[in-house]
């Protein structure tokens, strides 16, 4: 909010005290409160001194922590947006958990846990329908990950082939009612950790997830593949937020937009996910999302097209 503009000089008629207290009142009673109303504040970003923003911790390239700091490509953006937006009246604090299941229920309770969740979240309409989204700020396809002996997953016969409750899943997610449209039932777990432990000690065949988070997995155990075989519609990540605050989700998608035409978005990928630029030389021609497809999910009840 802009400041007051300075009170003018009293006039004579004013100057006793009593009559110098009614103005003070009277001008206090009629100035209008710096308060949110639905668009953001102008003074604090969110309407909050203090930014709660969640993420996740296990998937290793995305957003990841054993111990502190967090890593990732999402915490590199985390820390970008942080640079942009605070100030002002308002702080981040440091980045809570956040589980897959949560995501949503952490932004819409009452009261809310957090202001802003960056973790990987698919834009998809339903989700729309409850909080708003500021991106896609990458857009990925869903795939799968196997161990060094793995079988090859290149079609649907060969998906078809694998056992049932051979591929990994969590709970939360998009992936499962993917997976199921392809004739596959999941293995469902509570979270990334729990495939990954899973696959590693041949509990399951493989897992399916998105490819950028599945690159991540890839990179960390050496031998580990990404398969070619995708499925699915496109997976837009993109920043989850409370609604009721179109002004600062505006913000935010301006902010993006630049991000992402910077360099800072290429090297910040390229830094987390070597795995990804190793196996798709040509990956920011398909993983790299268009000011159009940000306005057409940004800010909104509904996708544009």
């Amino acid at each position: 909010m802009p400041h007051p503009p300075r009170s003018r000089r009293p006039q004579p008629l004013l100057r006793r005290p009593a009559a110098v207290a009614l103005l003070t009142v009277v001008v206090l009673s009629a100035a209008p409160a710096c308060t949110e109303t639905g668009s953001g504040s102008a003074t604090r970003f969110l309407g909050t001194d203090r930014v709660a923003v969640a993420m996740h911790k296990d998937l290793p390239g995305i957003s990841y922590k054993v111990g502190y700091p967090r890593s990732g490509f999402e915490s590199l953006l985390y820390e970008h947006l942080k640079d942009e937006f605070e100030g002002e009246g308002t702080v981040f604090g440091e980045p809570t958990d956040v589980s897959s299941q949560d995501r949503i229920p952490q932004l819409t309770g009452k009261p809310a846990v957090v202001d802003l969740t960056i973790a990987s979240f698919s834009i998809t309409g339903d989700r729309m329908d409850a909080i708003d989204f500021v991106g896609p700020y990458l857009t990925t396809r869903q795939g799968f990950l196997v161990a060094a002996d793995g079988p090859t997953i290149a079609s649907q016969s060969d998906l078809t082939a694998v056992e049932k409750g051979g591929v990994c899943a969590w709970g939360g997610t998009t992936s499962k009612e993917a997976l199921e449209a392809y004739g596959v039932t999941p293995n469902l777990m509570p979270d990334a950790a729990s495939c990954e432990t899973a696959l590693a000690d041949g509990k399951v065949t493989a897992i399916s997830t998105d490819q950028a988070i599945l690159y991540g997995f890839a990179h960390k155990h050496p031998g580990w593949r990404v398969e070619a075989y995708k499925i699915g519609g496109p997976q837009m990540w993109g920043i989850g937020m409370r609604k009721g605050h179109r002004q600062d989700c505006h913000k935010l998608v301006s902010w993006l937009k630049d991000y992402i035409e910077d360099n800072a978005w290429i090297d910040d990928i390229r830094s987390s996910l070597p795995a990804l630029e190793e196996e798709e030389p040509d990956w920011p021609a398909t993983y790299k999302p268009t000011a159009a497809t940000i306005d057409a999910y940004s800010c909104r009840d509904e996708p544009a097209f």
